[in-house]
C-alpha cells in the first residue's frame, strides 16, 4: 500500500511506506530525527562480529543482547541467513527494537526485517520498514505482555517476502547493528500515566529531537472506556502542520492487541473538535490537521469500547512542520480563475502542493499547473482520511480547455483521492477541481491537502 502523504504534503514530506527499496517517486524530504530508541551514537558490542557462520541461526543458538541501547553487529552473510537474539523482559516494560543498516536506502545494502517472539517462541510483532518510512531500517516499539525470555529474528527482506518472485540475497557486506532499549518517560517521550479521562487531567507533550519537531506517545488502553488526553503547544517556529501517525498493531505490526478507536485534536476547552480519525480499519492511520503556531491544543486517544485483548496499547509519533501553501483568498470556483500551483523538480519529479479550504458543500475550487511534454499527471488529496470535517471530497482532472475530464477520484473515510498515471495529449496548462458532498457537524476543520506529481513514465 502506498502512503500518499509525500505526494500531498510539502511540510513533513514523510517518505513512502513500502517494502524493499524505496520507489523512485519517494520524496526524501524532512523525516523524524531518529526512530524511537534508535542507536545513533551508541556503543557497539565488540564481542559480536560480522556473521562468520550459523552460530545464531536458530532459537537455540540465539545470542544475548542487553536492553540498555548498546548495539550489536552482525551480517546477513548468505541468502536465507537469519540471526536470532535473545533478551529478558518484564511485563509492562516499554522497549524499542531498532536496526541501523541502510539509512540512505542503498539497494546494494541490506534491507532488514525484524520479528519479535515471546518465551514460547510465538510471534508477537514484526516490522520491515519503520513507520513512517524513512528508509529500509526496521523498528518495533512495544509494551511487553509478560515477564520472561524474548527473541528477535533478523533477516533480509528478499528472503522474508514470499509473495513476490524475488531471489533471496545475502553477502558479507550485508552488515547491520541491532539495539534494544527500555524506554522511560522524559524529553520527547511521553508514557501515559493515566491521570484521568478528561481535559482537566491532560498530560503535557514535549516536542524534541534535533529539530524539536517530534514527540512520542506511548499509552495503555486499560479498559473499553479508557480515554487518554495530552496537551501541547504548537511550536512557534515549526509552521502549522501536525502529523500524528498511529503505529500498526497486531503480530504483523508493533504488537498491540487493540488500536484506539478514535484520535482527535481539540481546543484547550475540549469543545471544538478540529480534526478526528478512526484508526481501526485504516491501513494508514494519520491525523494531520492544519493548526496555528504558538497555540495550545489537546490530543485525545479513545479506546472506544469492544473486547479487551491481552496487550492493548498504542504508539503515536507526532511531528510538526510547515504546511502546504494555502490557496489564495480570491475566488477560484471556475477554471478561468484557477489558483496556480507551482511545481519544483525533486529527484526528477515535478511536485507542487496546496492547502485548500472548502467552506460549504456548494464551494468548488479550481487549481492549475503546467505540464511539460513527456510527463504523466498524478493528483493526490487527503481530507477526511487526514481528520478533516469534509465528507465526500472528490477531485476531477481537466485538460487544457478546462472542460475535458481526464480522470476523477473520490475520497473514502480511510483512503484519499488518487488520480494516477494520466498521460496528457500535449504539453500545456491543466486543471483539477475540488468539491465535497457534505460535512461532519461535530468536526470544525474544512481542509483538503493536495499534491501534484508530474513523472516521466518508465520505458516499456
Amino acid at each position: 500500500m502506498i502512503d500518499l502523504r509525500p505526494l500531498l504534503t510539502l511540510g513533513l514530506a514523510l517518505p513512502m511506506v513500502a517494502c524493499g527499496p524505496a520507489p523512485s517517486t519517494t520524496d526524501a524530504g524532512p523525516v523524524p530525527d531518529a526512530p524511537i530508541g534508535g542507536d545513533s551514537g551508541v556503543a557497539v558490542d565488540a564481542r559480536v562480529r560480522p556473521d562468520a557462520g550459523p552460530t545464531n541461526d536458530s532459537f537455540d543458538g540465539a545470542e544475548a543482547i542487553t536492553t540498555d541501547g548498546t548495539a550489536v553487529m552482525d551480517a546477513i552473510e548468505a541468502p536465507e541467513d537469519v540471526d536470532f537474539w535473545t533478551f529478558e523482559g518484564t511485563a509492562g516494560e516499554w522497549i524499542a527494537i531498532n536496526t541501523t543498516a541502510n539509512e540512505m536506502d542503498d539497494p546494494m545494502m541490506v534491507d532488514t526485517v525484524i520479528t519479535l517472539y515471546d518465551s514460547s517462541r510465538t510471534q508477537i510483532a514484526e516490522n520491515d520498514d519503520g513507520v513512517p518510512r524513512a528508509n529500509t531500517d526496521s523498528e518495533i516499539v512495544i509494551r511487553l505482555p509478560s515477564t520472561g525470555t524474548y527473541y528477535v529474528e533478523v533477516q533480509e527482506f528478499s528472503a522474508w517476502n514470499t509473495e513476490d518472485d524475488i531471489e533471496p540475497e545475502g553477502r558479507g557486506a550485508y552488515t547491520y547493528s541491532l539495539s534494544i532499549l527500555e524506554l522511560t518517560a522524559g524529553g520527547a517521550i511521553q508514557i501515559d500515566a493515566e491521570p484521568g479521562d478528561d481535559a482537566a487531567s491532560a498530560a503535557p507533550l514535549t516536542f524534541g529531537g534535533m529539530s524539536s519537531n517530534i514527540a512520542f506517545v506511548l499509552g495503555a488502553l486499560d479498559d473499553a472506556t479508557d480515554v487518554d488526553v495530552f496537551s501541547f503547544t504548537m511550536p512557534a517556529a515549526a509552521g502549522g502542520l501536525l502529523g500524528v501517525d498511529v503505529m500498526p498493531g497486531g503480530i504483523e505490526g508493533y504488537g498491540s492487541t487493540r488500536l484506539p478507536a478514535r484520535i482527535w485534536v481539540t481546543d484547550m476547552a475540549g469543545t471544538d473538535v478540529i480534526a478526528r480519525i478512526e484508526p481501526r480499519g485504516m491501513q494508514q492511520a494519520d491525523l494531520s490537521p492544519a493548526l496555528v503556531a504558538g497555540t495550545q491544543y489537546l490530543l485525545w486517544v479513545d479506546a472506544g469500547g469492544g473486547s479487551a485483548g491481552t496487550n492493548d496499547h498504542y504508539v503515536l509519533k507526532a511531528l510538526v512542520g510547515a504546511d502546504n501553501p494555502a490557496e489564495p483568498e480570491a475566488a477560484n470556483d471556475v477554471y478561468t480563475a484557477a489558483s496556480p500551483i507551482t511545481t519544483e523538480d525533486r529527484e526528477g519529479i515535478l511536485r507542487g502542493f496546496v492547502l485548500a479550504t472548502l467552506d460549504t458543500t456548494d464551494d468548488v475550487d479550481f487549481f492549475s499547473f503546467d505540464v511539460p511534454a513527456g510527463r504523466q499527471i498524478n493528483v493526490f488529496c487527503g481530507s477526511q482520511s487526514s481528520g478533516s470535517g469534509l465528507r465526500g471530497v472528490s477531485a476531477r482532472l481537466f485538460g487544457s480547455d478546462g472542460t475535458t475530464m481526464l480522470g476523477m477520484s473520490s475520497e473514502t473515510a480511510t483512503e484519499g483521492v488518487a488520480i494516477t498515471a494520466i498521460t496528457p495529449p500535449a504539453a500545456g496548462t491543466y486543471y483539477f477541481r475540488l468539491g465535497a458532498t457534505g460535512t461532519a457537524p461535530d468536526v470544525s476543520s474544512r481542509f483538503v491537502r493536495c499534491g501534484v506529481a508530474l513523472v516521466t513514465p518508465a520505458a516499456p
